[in-house]
């Protein structure tokens, strides 16, 4: 396993042939000075870009027309000389060269287009790995591996399967008994491309040394596609907040990946948005924010830039990194060779997961309604595929979208047998045709409320939820009857649901008076919400909603909870180990976020102001006896109480990101 460096850059050099002077201002003196000034320890440096071009003299590619010496080799001698380490990119997926002197190696859709010739859009000329084109790669991947045996890692960019509707490609789907017409055979067909790719370019990469670090970048770490990741040596999770992934969408991908047997690094940008933004820059709040976030999670971290077409390092950008970095840099000892601390696991509510979801591929919407809602009640948990094992955990969490498979619901009855307790929604403990509780609540399944949307209602055992009148909730329920389980909430319906002939008011009728069936149940090990409360959380971020899940949480743990604090919901809290050390090491962040501007079609969320929080409470559940607790890296020694397996104490002041250690 490729063991990772804390402090990356992707340097990214995707430049135009219209663009002259290429690396005219390279200096090795100053590309070093800016690694410094940076507290960079790994770059990742470019052979071919997106657009085709090499940045060294090659006998299989093209060397861009502007570029009159080795750039690539000044860059990587650059690096040794001052002990950084220097993975070297190739773009894979997409080669505008190649695109446009072969069109037949570009991916066609089903409606017959390879590309539209008048819209600026390169993914519009994916590469097929399905044609010549992959011979061409992988001749390049072995010139450089060859040029550079001792390189530090080989990084393999746009792989994905895509569903490919060529002449070639019709033509050896039906030599393959698959079916062009049916969209499930394109993507199966699509998925041993995809393979093929994988086989060939690693063999490439490991031509000349067997034990070449490799990472073929998605976008996206596609959950349970355990066969596909296996071909990596480590993950590089990209993940931009203000480039439309959001803040949340690392937190969860990390949760899953520190499951995995392989190092990984978070992936931001120094950007104010996403890649190639030149003149692009995030606040310095907001990158010592995201780096802080990579290492609570588990993670090394990687920040990405684009050099100028000149090869000028740009001295604003690396003082932007080294803010981070250099905080980074003091915290490592405490970030490394870590193992997570956590009692909850949420079971992803996604199928088929052996396929491989890259690009921006985002989780299913009640994934993610689950994965805010811990995260905001500052719960740590493990993100887990259909493969996992549940020992271990005290409660699992199965979304309001999960499918019961027989296998699942025995795997689920062995849990409960050992006595864990499980978080269900929706679908989750019905058989695969709802037509009843695959695995029982204490409840009896009578059907599907007609009634959308209706409304939630708190009752004795949901003292959490302050609002006690009836609260809308949208999406349906299914109807329950309980039978050994007590209801944890009421459900009312709307007088009507609303149509042209029926309606009342801007959006939907009030709650009508008399009882339905319940909302929620909670029986000795299981609660079940009706609702799909998870999905409907995402969508439409209603706290309320929350607090009924933290009520059902506190009653399935007899209140004992993993995490008790004081912090607001946008604060972060996670557990790590070093066992080799002896210690637990919490993490608390915290960085309120503002909405400035959209991008993509989406909000941009920035991180401007660092607002230090004082008098921090903190009780965790641990299964070790803590004999000591200091702030660090700082050293100072912290008070604390300990008391039936609960360590409990009080931070005075942080800003941004405080890690206790806590020895046992």
């Amino acid at each position: 396993m490729h063991h990772l460096r804390f402090r990356q850059v992707h340097l990214d050099f995707h430049t135009s042939g219209l663009i002259p002077g290429i690396g005219s201002e390279f200096d090795k003196r100053q590309f070093q000075e800016a690694l410094k000034v940076g507290h960079v320890n790994s770059i990742t440096v470019f052979s071919k870009c997106h657009h085709g071009w090499s940045y060294h003299p090659t006998k299989v590619g093209r060397m861009h027309p502007h570029l009159k010496f080795d750039l690539l080799a000044r860059q990587i001698d650059a690096c040794r000389e001052i002990g950084v380490r220097c993975p070297i990119y190739l773009s894979a997926g997409l080669d505008e060269l190649a695109a446009f002197a072969h069109p037949t190696w570009v991916v066609k859709r089903k409606d017959g287009v390879n590309w539209k010739p008048l819209e600026v859009d390169w993914f519009g000329r994916i590469l097929r790995f399905n044609s010549p084109y992959l011979d061409y790669l992988c001749a390049q991947i072995r010139e450089v591996v060859e040029r550079w045996p001792d390189n530090d890692g080989i990084f393999l960019d746009i792989i994905g399967t895509q569903r490919d509707y060529s002449d070639d490609a019709l033509q050896e789907m039906k030599r393959a008994g698959y079916n062009p017409e049916l969209d499930a055979d394109v993507q199966r067909y699509a998925e041993d491309v995809l393979y093929r790719y994988f086989r060939a370019a690693n063999a490439a990469v490991k031509s000349v040394r067997k034990d070449t670090p490799v990472f073929h970048n998605s976008g996206h770490i596609s959950l349970g596609a355990r066969k596909a990741l296996a071909f990596n040596s480590h993950l590089e999770l990209e993940s931009l907040p203000t480039g439309g992934w959001g803040y949340d969408h690392f937190p969860m991908s990390a949760r899953y990946a520190i499951t995995q047997k392989w190092d990984f690094l978070g992936m931001t940008g120094k950007f104010h948005n996403t890649w190639g933004e030149f003149g692009g820059f995030k606040r310095p709040a907001a990158l010592r924010y995201e780096c802080s976030a990579m290492l609570a999670y588990g993670a090394k971290c990687s920040i990405g830039d684009q050099l100028h077409p000149n090869g000028e390092m740009n001295r604003d950008t690396y003082e932007l990194i080294g803010a981070a970095y250099a905080e980074v840099e003091r915290k490592e000892p405490w970030c490394d060779y870590v193992k997570p601390v956590a009692r909850i696991a949420l079971v992803s509510c996604e199928v088929n997961q052996e396929r491989w979801r890259g690009g921006h591929a985002q989780s299913a919407l009640a994934d993610e309604g689950v994965s805010r809602m811990l995260l905001e009640l500052h719960q740590p948990f493990l993100m887990l595929d259909e493969h996992a094992s549940w020992a271990g955990f005290d409660v699992v969490v199965l979304p309001d979208k999960f499918v019961m498979t027989p296998a699942k619901a025995a795997k689920t009855k062995a849990f409960l047998a050992r006595g864990g307790r499980i978080l269900a929604a929706g679908t989750a403990l019905l058989d695969e045709a709802h037509a009843s509780f695959a695995v029982d609540p204490g409840a009896k399944l009578l059907g599907r409320s007609a009634n959308d949307p209706d409304y939630l209602l708190a009752t004795t055992l949901t003292p959490e939820v302050p609002v006690k009148s009836a609260i809308v909730i949208a999406g349906g329920a299914y109807v329950i009857k309980p039978t050994t389980a007590r209801v944890l909430a009421e459900r009312r319906e709307s007088y009507f649901n609303r149509t042209w002939e029926h309606y009342c008011s801007h959006q939907h009728a009030p709650d009508a008076p008399g009882a339905v069936s319940p909302a929620a149940v909670l029986g000795k090990q299981i609660a079940y919400f009706a609702h799909d409360i998870f999905t409907q959380y995402r969508a439409s971020g209603q706290p309320l909603y929350r607090d009924f899940v933290n009520a059902a949480l506190h009653r399935l743990l007899d209140d004992k909870l993993p995490v008790a604090t004081n912090l607001p919901t946008t604060a972060r809290v996670n557990v790590l180990e070093q066992p080799k050390e002896r210690r637990y090491v919490a993490h608390v962040l915290y960085a309120p976020t503002a909405v400035r501007g959209t991008f993509a079609g989406k909000n941009v969320e920035i991180i401007e102001d660092l607002i230090p929080l004082r008098n921090t409470e903190v009780a965790l559940q641990l299964p070790r006896k803590v004999k000591s607790a200091r702030l660090v890296p700082e050293g100072s020694e912290l008070a604390f109480t300990q008391a039936e397996g609960v360590v409990a104490f009080t931070i005075p002041e942080f800003t941004s990101h405080q890690m206790v250690e806590l020895a046992y």
